[in-house]
């Protein structure tokens, strides 16, 4: 089996390197590169340190190569999203919505560690032991685009995939299937092609292009403020096409969407989508299918987030409709298949948007109120107390 992965960056050299991994031995992997990396920052979600966990890089690679620093939470105006456990879940129940009951009028970032620890410019790796609050941490990361894919690239190169540099001249295609990608003087053949291409999708852009800019008119742009990310305007033209599977190409990163998901949404997604590309290796009609319905519901969801964050919410997406609809008459979150982002994520993006549920669970209301506002604050206090006692950085 031969893959050719055409492009550059980070969307080529994640998907090299995975790839590489994984299926040493049973696919050959090349890379055309056709582009220098990209400049810039970039945020990561929590879940890329899993990613780095099987592909074998150390932590302190990362730091190295890509001058990471962590990231504890993200800032949307005044509001606070923060990373790991916010409180605790109580018999089953969301913290948010004994929060509620209690009143709901201090923020709700004052119940995680990870806000907290951020407030005061402070950070300390999680705890293995489920007793300590250091066990509710968790945190993304800041990284350089260019030092990040050079990263990648030498995980690729060393787990035994090839480069080929230079200029696409051409692109035979034989009706719907890509035969060949003439890069230099050099025609390269395979049975998998992957458009890492960017917004050039230079292999499946005849694939119709969904156009998403009624509900999100801008992008947003990565600031980075030490542990917390925040965000400004930036343009885009926003949009997913119909298939990000067609023929034999399956395109990844900028060439599959524009979402302009600075808060790590996007890169998500490519890191999914490679994930994805090994488990169901579109080999047969039905693995094919099944990732192209995999991956363009793994689109909408980071779609509807950031649209719920920074979009135009006049007249969302039915899914997201959905999801508003019950969280204002109930606080419940509806998670669908592919999510990008757990339960928590969305219970502060919808707070931030001024979207207040107007009833709590009535579970919550098994304890008497005062024990509940109690019990608020003796874990407040405990997490101001754990924050206050983490290394400064």
């Amino acid at each position: 089996m031969k893959v050719l992965i055409v492009g550059g960056g980070i969307d080529a050299w994640m998907t090299a390197a995975t790839l590489a991994v994984a299926a040493k031995g049973v696919a050959a992997v090349t890379v055309a590169e056709t582009a220098p990396p990209g400049a810039g920052r970039v945020a990561a979600l929590p879940a890329l340190r899993g990613l780095h966990a099987r592909l074998g890089i150390a932590e302190p690679a990362v730091i190295r190569a890509a001058t990471a620093t962590p990231r504890l939470a993200m800032r949307f105006g005044e509001h606070l999203a923060p990373f790991g456990e916010t409180g605790a879940t109580l018999d089953g129940l969301a913290f948010h919505h004994y929060w509620l009951r209690a009143g709901g009028t201090a923020p709700l970032s004052d119940w995680s560690l990870a806000a907290q620890a951020a407030a005061r410019g402070r950070f300390a790796l999680p705890s293995p032991d489920p007793r300590s609050p250091l066990s509710t941490l968790d945190h993304g990361l800041h990284l350089d685009a260019a030092g990040y894919a050079g990263l990648l690239r030498d995980v690729a190169l060393k787990a035994g995939a090839t480069l080929v540099e230079g200029p696409v001249e051409r692109v035979d295609k034989a009706g719907d299937r890509v035969a060949a990608v003439v890069v230099g003087d050099r025609r390269l053949e395979a049975d998998l092609f992957v458009d890492a291409t960017g917004e050039q999708a230079l292999l499946i852009g005849d694939q119709p292009w969904i156009d998403w800019s009624a509900w999100l008119p801008q992008g947003a742009r990565l600031v980075e403020e030490g542990l917390v990310s925040s965000f400004e305007p930036a343009p885009l033209k926003a949009g997913c096409r119909i298939r990000v599977l067609a023929g034999n190409v399956v395109a990844v990163g900028g060439a599959a969407c524009a979402i302009g998901a600075a808060d790590g949404g996007d890169l998500h997604l490519v890191q999914t989508a490679v994930s994805r590309l090994v488990a169901l290796f579109p080999n047969s009609p039905a693995a094919a299918d099944e990732f192209d319905r995999l991956s363009i519901a793994a689109i909408e969801r980071a779609r509807d987030m950031a649209i719920l964050r920074w979009g135009d919410l006049t007249a969302p997406p039915a899914p997201l409709a959905r999801k508003i609809a019950q969280f204002e008459s109930r606080g419940r979150v509806v998670l669908y298949d592919e999510e990008t982002w757990p339960e928590s994520a969305w219970v502060y993006a919808m707070l931030a948007r001024g979207i207040i549920p107007r009833r709590w669970d009535p579970l919550a209301d098994r304890a008497p109120l005062e024990r509940t506002r109690d019990m608020l604050a003796r874990m407040k206090a405990m997490i101001e107390q754990t924050a206050e006692g983490m290394a400064s950085v």
